[in-house]
Formats: C-alpha cells, sequence, structure tokens
C-alpha cells in the first residue's frame, strides 16, 4: 500500500532494460542485474521562477547541487502478472540504493524464467531488531539514530549572495512500496541476463510548481519535498 505523501516521490528513477546472450549464466534460471545512475545533478533557478516564488512565499535558492542519493530498501520483487502479489524476489534482506554519477552495480540474483511486468521497491525504516543486527554494519550507521531514516539526499546550496555554497544533508522518514511497470512486459529465458538501470533524477527532488527550486532544510518546504520523494520511477525498455 503506497504512503499517500508519496503519490509524487521525487525519487526520478529511470529504469533501463537489457537482456542478452550468455553462455555462461547458470542453467537454473537467468540472471538479474541491478545498476543504479543519477541524472545531471546541477539544478538552477529561473529568473522567472525567482518573480514567482514571492507570490508562492517559498524560500528559494540559485542553484543546488546532488552529489549522493541514499534509500534504504527492504525488498525488490519482479512480478509476471498485474494481480501476481507473490512476486520474485530479487533481495530479501534490507540493503542501501546508492545513487551517484557514476553507475554502480547494486545487487545480482538469479530468477525463473518468465515474463516480467512490473517491480515492486519496499522503501523501509529499519525495525527494532534490524538496527540491533545492522548496528556494526558502517552501511547502515546513518540510518540507524532514533529517526530511523528511509532517504538521506546529500548536496551543496547556493543561497542568493553568496558565492561559496553550504553543503546540506536531507533526511526522510517516508516508506512506501513503489510499482515500476515494464513496458513492454520483459520476457527472459535460461539463457539470457537482464540488466536493470534505476536513475534517480533530482531534478524533481526540491521543486515546486515544476521550476521553483526549494532550499533543502527550509522546514516550510519540507512538506512539498516529501511529497516530491517518488514523482516518477519509471520503467523504460532499452
Amino acid at each position: 500500500m503506497r504512503h499517500p505523501m508519496l503519490a509524487a516521490l521525487s525519487v526520478l528513477g529511470a529504469l533501463m532494460l537489457s537482456s542478452c546472450n550468455s553462455s555462461t549464466t547458470p542453467s537454473s534460471g537467468p540472471t538479474v542485474e541491478v545498476y543504479s545512475d543519477m541524472n545531471a545533478s546541477m539544478l538552477r533557478q529561473t529568473t522567472e521562477a525567482r518573480k514567482g516564488s514571492a507570490v508562492e512565499g517559498i524560500t528559494v535558492v540559485d542553484s543546488i547541487k546532488i552529489d549522493r542519493v541514499r534509500i534504504l530498501v527492504r525488498r525488490l520483487k519482479l512480478h509476471g502478472t498485474d494481480d501476481d502479489t507473490a512476486g520474485k524476489d530479487i533481495k530479501t534482506e534490507p540493503f542501501i540504493l546508492t545513487f551517484t554519477a557514476q553507475q554502480q552495480l547494486m545487487t545480482t540474483a538469479t530468477i525463473p524464467n518468465g515474463t516480467y511486468r512490473w517491480m515492486k521497491l519496499e522503501f523501509h525504516r529499519l525495525s527494532n531488531d534490524e538496527a540491533d543486527r545492522y548496528y556494526t554494519n558502517p552501511a547502515f550507521a546513518d540510518f540507524i539514530p532514533p529517526e530511523r531514516y528511509s532517504v538521506i539526499i546529500e548536496g551543496k546550496v547556493w543561497t542568493r549572495g553568496n558565492a561559496m555554497p553550504d553543503t546540506f544533508t536531507y533526511r526522510s522518514t517516508v516508506t512506501a512500496n513503489v510499482a515500476l511497470k515494464f513496458d513492454p512486459p520483459v520476457e527472459v529465458t535460461s539463457a539470457s541476463i537482464l540488466r536493470l538501470l534505476m536513475r534517480f533524477d533530482p531534478a524533481a527532488v526540491f521543486v515546486a510548481n515544476g521550476n521553483i527550486l526549494l532550499h533543502p532544510l527550509d522546514p516550510d518546504s519540507r512538506s512539498i519535498i516529501e511529497a516530491n520523494i517518488k514523482a516518477s520511477l519509471k520503467a523504460l525498455k532499452r
């Protein structure tokens, strides 16, 4: 069930899919590889947006640069039909999905032959048991404090009149099940490698009305930013 605040989650994530033959693929089933990538991360305010911001009453900035985005994902699944609730697991343990300017391999798994129509990501905050289990794991260190964050975005912000940027860390506790449909569906066989490129587009995270840049740490903008954190995870075949 999707979190109501995630009606527009700006995790703008495009999925790019490709399959290819490989003689090294295990005969037990196809291999799926999940990569992460981030679109251009420098956001600039337009003159028109600056004029409009006075009417909106929102604190805006000149530019924002996103350096890293980390999302705590509880589970990744592939689904064969619209009513397939069980799905096929890609990842069943919590892991950190990291987006930077460089493409990264996040995880691999073997999946059954078949046709897959959608993928589900479960954004997740650590439970008490999980926090205890991963307490000594440095990858989870920033997600274990009392607030138990699910999304952490780091970057720099340039405000009006300041030549040097301020660094910021935006922390969110949003949770949701996010469904990404493949159009057209993807068919895989035992001789296939299914490559998924999960792409984060920062352009929609700190934005209001389509073009007004918001200050990441302005409390008056937080509800807008939180509502953006889902905005457009899309599945595209490549």
